[in-house]
């Protein structure tokens, strides 16, 4: 398992330290790297992932910014170079070939700072005036107007991976020298799962499990923070969205039993969440063969709650809370129903998968 290398942007301050470095006193004879701006790409895996973030990072775009605008915050930037590689991130990664953008670095040892996002097929920068904002990431603004994606449902499983800490170079010491560093990306938002089983011994007759996720968790827009120099979702939207267990092939839905617990669904939510309001719906009946009229849905409400082992010594660990769900981190709820109530399980898991709180399952009522 590939260690997960986490960081928060230092800011325009430690870039403008750097930048002052990279070209002051540095002969550019003394540098290796190409006059042509090329850069290294990677993608850090999240704790556990077997895969560098799948089809998500075959539609990145990189962004090369004037590094004086950033310094003197300009108000409006445009990037000078907006570049969409036709392979995934990781084929840039070192050892293999950097990306080449196939343009030049700026006369007169101009810095550039470079950014990036993907999937550009569901970001898509917002305009004004003519002008396109790549500071401002729109996410599409309902379900039925995002693209077709066989995974992809609706607006909460769109996995958002962004730049983890902007990277400045000049012609004088150029992305692509030897021992510089690598553009990396993350998973900008938190992953949650979400499955179902009865408890032992429980003889209740339940299917059919939908979770409702308020909108104040599920991101619309991804900005720009010039503070932070990283980009962050947003969640500024008005719908609730549903994760529903899938019918099966006689489209019925599997009966919920004590032993595996059946997957309901998952979604990528804002980063930072300390609880996260839910509402959970199951259809319940007095026998396994009642009739659909006397399967009877209930509902119930709550707020879960996270709770995080930390390790205290771990990098990506360090200044962390135990009760906070962060970017590029995953985390699973089990549902396990019973005669008393719902006991909800919660762990911190790897991010390709996924602790108790009680609800009561009210009586049946016409």
């Amino acid at each position: 398992m590939r260690k997960n290398s986490f960081y928060i942007g230092t800011g325009v301050f430690g870039m403008w330290l750097f930048a002052a470095c990279s070209q002051d006193g540095v002969p550019g004879s003394e540098t290796s790297g190409s006059a042509e701006m090329r850069i290294y790409t990677d993608v850090a895996r999240a704790d556990g992932e077997e895969t560098d973030a799948g089809s998500t990072a075959d539609n990145p775009v990189f962004l090369f910014w004037d590094f004086g605008d950033v310094l003197g915050d300009v108000a409006n930037p445009t990037p000078l170079y907006v570049k969409q590689p036709e392979k995934h991130i990781d084929t840039y990664k070192r050892p293999n070939e950097p990306y080449n953008t196939d343009e030049l670095y700026p006369d007169g040892n101009r810095r550039v700072m470079a950014t990036g996002y993907a999937p550009a097929t569901f970001l898509v920068p917002e305009t004004d005036g003519g002008r396109t904002d790549y500071e401002k990431l729109g996410l599409p603004k309902k379900d039925e107007d995002m693209p077709e994606d066989e995974e992809i449902k609706n607006l909460c499983q769109i996995d958002v991976l962004t730049s983890i800490e902007p990277l400045v170079a000049s012609a004088a010491l150029p992305f692509d020298r030897e021992g510089g560093e690598t553009l990396q990306f993350m998973h900008a938002q938190s992953r949650v799962y979400f499955s179902a089983k009865l408890a032992e011994g429980s003889k209740e007759f339940l299917k059919n499990v939908r979770i409702k996720l308020s909108p104040t968790v599920v991101a619309t827009q991804v900005v720009w923070d010039r503070d932070k120099s990283l980009y962050v979702p947003i969640a500024s939207g008005q719908k609730s969205y549903e994760l529903a267990q899938q019918p099966n092939d006689d489209n019925d839905y599997y009966m919920l039993t004590p032993e595996n617990p059946l997957k309901i669904g998952w979604a990528y939510i804002v980063p930072g969440q300390t609880s996260l309001p839910v509402s959970v719906t199951v259809a319940r009946a007095e026998t396994a063969g009642a009739s659909e009229e006397e399967w009877k849905d209930v509902t119930m409400k709550a707020t879960l709650h996270f709770d995080i082992e930390r390790d205290g010594q771990a990098e990506e660990d360090q200044g962390k809370n135990t009760n906070t769900l962060y970017a590029n981190e995953s985390y699973t709820f089990t549902l396990v129903f019973s005669e008393e109530g719902i006991e909800l399980i919660g762990n911190k898991c790897p991010w390709e998968e996924g602790g108790y709180l009680i609800i009561p399952i009210y009586p049946l009522t016409d």
